[in-house]
């Protein structure tokens, strides 16, 4: 088994909360890596769509909704 699959693994066990705050985490890492954004591998339009959509929520300008919220919104569609 790879590395990677057993990180992914480990990630997977941990709680809920845990999870949450290694991916901000890792969100982090990775908008602030100039390495990250000249990668043809990752998708620039969508880091900047993303952080972009984290200021509106930062500055009040959106409110955001839950799983389940968005999950019935979805399903109406």
């Amino acid at each position: 088994m790879s590395a990677l699959t057993e990180l992914e693994k480990e990630i997977l066990a941990l709680s809920p909360t845990e999870r949450e705050r290694l991916a901000m985490i890792v969100w982090d890492s990775l908008v602030n890596d100039p390495n990250a954004v000249g990668n043809p591998e990752i998708d620039p339009d969508g880091i900047q769509l993303a952080t972009q959509r984290d200021a509106e929520i930062d500055s009040g300008k959106v409110q955001p909704i839950d799983h389940a919220e968005f999950l019935r919104r979805t399903k109406a569609s």
